[in-house]
C-alpha cells in the first residue's frame, strides 16, 4: 500500500525544516539536557563519584549551563541553547553514561549540524564518556539481568548474554577503579 503526503503535510507537522514542530522538539531536547545537567550536580554534590575522559568538563559545563527550573522556553531559546559552543550533556541510560556532547568532538558521527549525539551510535569508553556511581550500579544490575537470561536461551545467544554482562561488568569496574570526587576530578 502507498501513502501519499498532501501539501499541508509535507510542509507542517511532517516537514523537515526546522520550525514549527522542529521547534518544539528542540525545547524538549534543551529541558532533557538542562535537567540532566542538574542531575549531575546533584548527584556529585551528594556524594557521588564520577568517571570518564570528559568528567572534568561535564563538572564544569554542569555548572555553568542555566536551569530551566521547569519553566518553558521558547523554539528560538531552545535552538541557541543546544547550538552554542559548550557542551551539552545528555544522559544516555542504554550506554550507562552521559554524554558530555561537543559537535565536533563528537565520536558517535551525529548529522552535520546536530544540535544531540546519535545516542544509536553510542560508543562506550570514547572521549565524551562520563559515568557516575549510579551508572556504574546499574550497568551490574544489568549484567546480573544479562547473566540470568544467559542460561534460559540456547547456548549461542546465552553466550553473547555472558560476554555483553562481562563488558558492562568491566565497565563498572573501570569506574570504580578511576572513579573520584567532583573536587578531585576539578582540581
Amino acid at each position: 500500500m502507498r501513502t501519499a503526503l498532501d501539501a499541508r503535510t509535507s510542509t507542517g507537522y511532517g516537514s523537515r525544516a526546522r520550525r514549527g514542530f522542529h521547534g518544539e522538539l528542540d525545547v524538549e531536547t534543551a529541558l532533557t539536557a538542562a535537567q540532566t545537567a542538574a542531575r549531575l550536580r546533584d548527584a556529585t554534590a551528594a556524594g557521588e563519584k564520577i568517571s570518564g575522559p570528559a568528567a572534568r568538563r561535564a563538572l564544569i559545563g554542569a555548572t555553568s549551563i542555566p536551569g530551566f527550573e521547569g519553566a518553558l522556553t521558547t523554539p528560538k531559546a531552545a535552538a541557541k541553547f543546544l547550538a552554542r559552543d559548550g557542551l551539552v550533556l545528555f544522559d544516555t541510560p542504554d550506554a550507562f553514561l552521559i554524554c558530555a556532547f561537543k559537535r565536533d568532538m563528537a565520536p558517535c558521527d551525529p548529522d552535520p549540524g546536530a544540535t544531540a549525539p546519535n545516542q544509536f551510535a553510542c560508543r562506550l569508553g570514547r572521549g565524551n564518556a562520563v559515568r557516575t556511581d549510579s551508572h556504574a550500579q546499574a550497568a551490574r544490575e544489568h549484567a546480573d539481568r544479562l547473566d540470568a537470561k544467559a542460561s534460559l536461551v540456547p547456548q549461542p545467544l546465552g553466550d553473547r548474554f555472558r560476554r555483553t554482562a562481562n563488558r558492562f561488568r568491566a565497565l563498572a569496574d573501570a569506574h570504580a577503579s578511576a572513579a573520584q570526587y567532583a573536587e578531585e576530578a576539578i582540581a
